[in-house]
């Protein structure tokens, strides 16, 4: 449908945005003179992913709802989703820098690489873990500014964000000749940036309000218990995902910083695919709370329809495009023989990735904006059941049993996902409201 490619193309734009920046500064690790510092950045960064991912909630949990009332053209629920999210994002990220003394000699001791690859890691996190408090609360405005049906805010604010991002990094890693630290505090003056704009995009918007905002506990107190509802379910949620992607990182750290490298890279591939998907489920949470908010039953099934269609259509590219470009990708983003040997070696395995996941990016998309959290969170935990013993079986293939591990994983959610839209179609469960 036209207005959900209207809202999707400036969402897949951003979304690459993000992605694009791990390319950039994986390339710049993987064209220095050891493994180690890009190992580190990857160590780094999946660490703090997991961290700050655990709080997507304050993104997922916010769009839907907010993009029901703003169906129901509700201005005073509007701003109580702003504010109360908002004031638990800044709550939580002071507490994770409060908390960083025990948060990262677990996380680095737990990953199991290398004494120089965690040494690095450890440096790289004690400087990004201030950039907390402004991660999460751009999470709540992105997800503010989505359930506004606004795309384009969130394209700008994205792209301004990792173009900084870029400038910064190279800025401290060529130009003050640093290592995995430059990468460190170009990211964190990046997110403080990307958090003033965030700021700027949602006060445009509080502007347009045509009535004033009053504080009412008997709306709040209702409003705030659905919200923990909700967001409990997308917090273990994402904590279970997190753990997964983790999961990998860790087994391919104990390989060796040569096949961390190399998975490093390839799994670059896969997060620049789920971010271009993402594009079309960050669409379809926003129109399909809209439409829910509004109560228009066939209008949410066509936004369904239309967003499978897109998707497949990214996923079947993303095959194509990696199937013939994967040696140039993997030789574009380092200069070690031994890594790209092993990159292109298991490059097989990455192509069949977009065909076998695009469905559950599409179904979380409608999840989150049906507030259906407990449907994303079996999904999750069924492919998690899945990815553990497959991995103990597959453990002898050494990389390529991973790889076909991740493959359940992936297959698993999907299934279950599918099997979560289907039953929930079949019971209208779609528009029950509590």
């Amino acid at each position: 449908m036209g207005q959900l490619w209207h809202l999707a193309w400036p969402l897949i734009i951003s979304n690459i945005s993000v992605p694009l920046l791990g390319l950039v500064d994986t390339a710049v690790m993987g064209h220095l003179d050891d493994a180690r510092y890009l190992g580190a950045v990857a160590l780094g960064a999946t660490l703090l992913s997991f961290i700050y991912w655990a709080f997507g909630f304050l993104r997922m949990g916010t769009v839907g709802l907010t993009a029901q009332a703003h169906g129901a053209r509700d201005n005073q629920r509007l701003m109580q989703l702003l504010l109360m999210p908002g004031l638990f994002a800044l709550a939580i990220g002071v507490a994770i820098m409060a908390l960083q003394n025990w948060l990262i000699p677990l996380g680095v001791s737990l990953m199991g690489a290398s004494t120089q690859v965690s040494a690095l890691a450890q440096e790289y996190l004690t400087i990004r873990i201030y950039s907390a408090p402004a991660v999460l609360i751009t999470y709540v405005c992105l997800g503010w500014l989505l359930g506004r049906q606004d795309s384009r805010s969130p394209l700008v604010l994205l792209v301004v964000t990792n173009v900084s991002n870029i400038c910064f990094n190279l800025l401290f890693v060529i130009g003050f000749d640093m290592t995995s630290a430059g990468v460190a505090w170009g990211s964190l003056l990046a997110d403080y940036c990307g958090l003033l704009l965030a700021l700027v995009l949602v006060w445009r918007h509080l502007a347009r309000f045509d009535q004033q905002f009053q504080l009412q506990w008997r709306t709040f107190s209702p409003l705030a218990k659905r919200l923990m509802r909700l967001n409990s379910y997308l917090f273990v949620r994402t904590l279970m995902l997190l753990f997964a992607f983790a999961f990998i990182t860790s087994q391919s750290a104990r390989m060796g910083d040569d096949v961390l490298a190399a998975n490093t890279l390839l799994l670059q591939y896969v997060t620049l695919l789920a971010y271009a998907l993402d594009g079309f489920a960050f669409a379809i949470e926003a129109a399909c709370g809209e439409a829910l908010g509004a109560n228009k039953r066939r209008r949410f099934y066509q936004l369904c329809n239309a967003a499978a269609i897109y998707s497949i259509m990214v996923a079947v590219a993303a095959t194509l495009g990696f199937w013939f470009l994967s040696d140039a990708f993997i030789n574009m983003l380092t200069t070690l023989e031994s890594v790209r040997q092993i990159a292109n070696d298991h490059a097989f395995w990455v192509m069949w990735v977009p065909i076998i996941s695009v469905w559950s990016y599409l179904f979380d998309g409608i999840f989150v904006g049906a507030a259906q959290a407990q449907a994303m969170f079996y999904s999750v935990l069924a492919s998690l059941g899945a990815l553990l013993p497959l991995w103990y079986l597959l453990e002898p293939w050494g990389n390529n049993g991973l790889w076909w591990a991740f493959l359940g994983f992936c297959g698993v959610r999907a299934l279950v996902a599918l099997a979560g839209y289907l039953w929930l179609s079949h019971k209208q469960a779609w528009f029950i409201t509590t």
